[in-house]
Formats: structure tokens, sequence, C-alpha cells
């Protein structure tokens, strides 16, 4: 084989093996940085209380989701929220027909958001909260 054959051959060895990393399905990230001047956002409800709320702008997940449930407790006047969903992009709250069951989406666009909350909610739910990051800084959305 010349050095140009062997040359070929190992680059067609790379893109096969790199093809069959390609083909595998993703396993969804559990990803964790600050942005300023924020990015993250959080949904969180309270089945007793009907309340609902989204934290958007917030530099870390965690603060997000903090201030989520906390708010969510505070204008609920419960101490029972649950975090549904946080993310980057856009977030949206899904409720059942009766009130009492609640899902969350986060999507880069808001109709993804959208779909994703109702996929995870039972049928007839409807969307009753919905918003995007903008990174302007803290903000929320209570309904």
């Amino acid at each position: 084989m010349t050095t140009r054959n062997v040359g070929l051959a190992a680059v067609i060895g790379v893109i096969v093996a790199a093809g069959s990393l390609v083909a595998a399905p993703v396993a969804k990230a559990d990803i964790d940085f600050e942005c300023k001047p924020g990015c993250w956002g959080a949904a969180a409800a309270s089945p007793s209380a009907g309340q609902e709320v989204m934290r958007l702008n917030y530099r870390t997940r965690q603060d997000a989701e903090d201030a989520a449930v906390l708010w969510c407790d505070v204008l609920g006047k419960t101490n029972d929220c649950q975090m549904l969903t946080s993310g980057l992009g856009c977030l949206s709250i899904a409720v059942s027909s009766d009130g009492k069951t609640f899902a969350g989406g986060v999507a880069l666009f808001q109709d993804a958001a959208d779909a994703a909350a109702l996929d995870g909610a039972p049928p007839g739910s409807k969307i009753d909260l919905h918003d995007c990051n903008d990174y302007n800084g803290p903000r929320g959305t209570p309904s």
C-alpha cells in the first residue's frame, strides 16, 4: 500500500467510527453554567393552591429554580410548590381541565415549549402560562 492509500484508509476508518457515534441517540445533558445578565428560567406550581409561577433571566439554573419555588409558595400562601421545569429559552406550563395537574415544557422557541408542556400533561389540558428568557435581568410571571 502506498502512503496515499494508507492515509485514505485511515480517514475512511475515522469517518466510519464517527458515523457510528453520530447515529447513536444523544443523551439529555444536565448542564449548568452562569450567564450574565441572565438566561435561566424556571416554572413551579402548587397543586393545592393552583398557583403557577415562572421566573426568568436568572444567572444560574439553581437561582431560577429557587426563585420559582419561593415565589410560588409566597403567592399561593402554601408550602407545597414543586418545580415543573427549568432551562434556557422559552418555558410553558400546561394545566389539566380540573386545575390539579401541571406539566412544564422548555424549548428554544415558544411553540415548541408549549408542545412539550402539553405532551407531559393529561388529555384536555391547556397552556396557562408561557414566556421566554430575554436576558434583561430577573423577572417573574405569576398566573
